[in-house]
């Protein structure tokens, strides 16, 4: 099972989530230092506007508990001023259902909203390349997508253009009704500011772009027939626009109070928009409250989400049902994976003592077999192991997701079979029964005997 330790919209302002934020290309690092510890195994990040989360896996025989503590610590390292109570904590089915909610939009800010999905699978790809991906957390996201699919299909929840870009262009809607005739600064060419851009391009805005690559603004701007601006004219145009609309990448603010009291003389008294979509900010909060500037952030923006999303309250409890459906059978596997080390290693123990008794015969009695024989041999005894072990594997995956006081457990079976079978590694070698008396002189005695007879191998090699 997993953890998943983080902070999202729901649990901290903008202020401190914003203490958080990790450039993408330190994201690796984090991950490689965190399942360089003993007590993880795995680990990605999810890291949005409105979220910054650690999904985390245990090696063989941690607790989850240490993993979420190990999960903290990374995180805490990266804010040191900001306050413990800031990040939550949840391990093994409480993480998985939160996860899976986190994959269907169930806990964005505009519920429903598409981008999430892509950012999940970001998430999962960054850590595979970093090589921070095993089973369990490629098992758990593959569920997890797979049921954002299925919410998606089953449910109206994605239903029209709600999204953070989508409630951006509302709001800029909102403040000055008919854009016709307006003119809007977008700053920052991402794919964020393109959504933004092709929802107004319609408009009859107009529209300049600002950003740090030419190249991109100008494909932007070509796109949505507006006009490419230059980094270094960022101050200078502020002074020409009605709104300005922010989701750049920077570290920290790009425009700072200076900015706008210089673009405030510039206008002469017109009022002037700001939506910041940036995390961390784009605009510095100290533009806030100035005569004739009105400021939003993405935290200010939930009202305008829940006036547009009243109708999907329904669609949310189906999905819900979905999730939760989805996270019982996820809780069925894992609890039935508990039982997979068990298995592998009753399988490994037979495995070997039979193969030592057939090495045996080969180089005594059956020394003379050719090998195609010594091939089907090695067969028999796989297809023999796998036989013998079928009832008693699936009855182990059982023992784990059954809650039966008639039934022994797991943990009651697991404790005999590897005192029956001396499965720990100290007793393995030291139980293996001594050799069989195999040789030139006759045949090996006792059961071993039975394995196979030189007449019965001849047959066998013959089919």
């Amino acid at each position: 099972m997993i953890s998943v330790v983080g902070l999202s919209h729901k649990s901290a302002p903008i202020e401190v989530r914003e203490q958080f934020a990790l450039p993408a290309e330190r994201i690796p690092a984090l991950l490689t230092e965190l399942v360089a510890r003993p007590e993880v195994g795995e680990a990605l990040l999810v890291s949005t506007c409105n979220r910054v989360e650690l999904v985390a896996a245990a090696r063989s025989g941690a607790a989850l508990d240490a993993v979420a503590r190990a999960s903290r610590d990374a995180l805490s390292a990266l804010a040191p001023g900001a306050p413990p109570s800031a990040l939550y904590a949840l391990t093994g089915g409480g993480a998985v259902k939160h996860l899976f909610g986190v994959a269907c939009s169930l806990d964005s800010l505009v519920l429903g909203e598409p981008q999430i999905l892509g950012q999940v699978k970001e998430a999962y790809e960054v850590a595979r390349r970093a090589g921070t991906v095993g089973a369990v957390l490629h098992r758990t996201l593959s569920r997890a997508l797979h049921t954002a699919k299925l919410v998606r299909s089953r449910t109206a929840i994605g239903s029209g253009q709600v999204s953070v870009p989508s409630v951006a262009a509302e709001l800029a809607r909102r403040i000055f009704g008919d854009l016709a005739g307006s003119s809007v600064l977008l700053v920052g060419s991402g794919d964020m500011a393109e959504t933004v851009a092709r929802l107004l391009q319609s408009s009859g805005a107009r529209l300049i772009v600002i950003g740090r690559t030419k190249e991109k603004v100008d494909a932007l701007a070509r796109t949505v027939g507006g006009e490419g601006r230059a980094w270094d004219t960022l101050g200078a145009t502020l002074g020409d626009v009605d709104i300005v609309i922010t989701s750049t990448s920077a570290p920290g603010h790009v425009i700072e109070l200076d900015h706008v009291k210089q673009a405030q003389k510039k206008r002469r008294g017109k009022s002037q928009f700001l939506i910041d979509l940036a995390v961390p900010r784009d605009v510095s909060p100290k533009v806030q409250g100035r005569d004739g500037v009105f400021l939003y952030n993405i935290d200010d923006l939930s009202q305008v989400v829940a006036d547009s999303l009243k109708t999907r309250g329904r669609e949310a409890l189906l999905a819900q049902e979905i999730i939760d459906a989805e996270v019982q059978s996820f809780d069925r596997w894992a609890d039935a994976e508990q039982a997979t080390p068990l298995i592998v290693a009753l399988r490994e123990r037979i495995r070997a003592a039979l193969a030592a008794e057939l090495g045996r015969s080969l180089k005594g009695r059956l020394r003379h077999l050719g090998a195609a024989e010594r091939d089907a041999l090695e067969t028999m005894l796989d297809a023999s192991v796998n036989r013998l072990l079928h009832v008693p594997s699936t009855r182990l995956r059982e023992s784990a997701t059954l809650a039966d006081l008639e039934t022994p457990g797991l943990a009651e079976l697991t404790a005999a079979l590897e005192h029956l079978f001396a499965l720990t590694e100290d007793e393995a070698e030291a139980s293996l029964p001594p050799p069989s008396a195999a040789g030139p002189s006759g045949p090996p005695r006792g059961e071993s005997a039975e394995l196979a007879s030189a007449p019965d191998v001849a047959k066998l090699g013959a089919r």
